[in-house]
């Protein structure tokens, strides 16, 4: 059996737009507390679950229907979260260029804790 590979990446306009049409999506940020409050901030109604805790936290997931973002500051840790997460059989997606692009499409953020 081939392990499952996440979706293709999901560009911050495309997520606006989603998040916008209020498409049933699960957003996750994998990044660190204090980057969750930096000058980038998070997206509105995303989950902190830093990328150190995705394995144990799994059960958090357990029957998962909506695709889940995946999310960090560039992308990488949001890919080796993506890449953890399909392998359990769930529908994700890498947010393209992270918070990085997200804060240079000049899209709303929170800072709050």
């Amino acid at each position: 059996m081939t392990p499952t590979r996440p979706l293709p990446p999901i560009s911050a306009a495309e997520l606006a737009q989603a998040l916008a049409d209020h498409a049933p999506l699960r957003l996750v940020d994998v990044r660190q507390p204090e980057e969750w409050t930096s000058p980038l901030g998070h997206i509105e109604g995303a989950e902190l679950l830093p990328l150190g805790t995705v394995a144990q936290s799994l059960d958090r997931f357990a029957g998962e229907e909506r695709e889940i973002i995946s999310i960090c500051k560039s992308g990488m840790r949001a890919g080796q979260a993506a890449d953890f997460w399909a392998k359990q059989g769930l529908k994700v997606r890498v947010l393209q260029g992270g918070m990085l692009a997200w804060h240079e499409a000049k899209l709303p953020i929170t800072r709050a804790p």
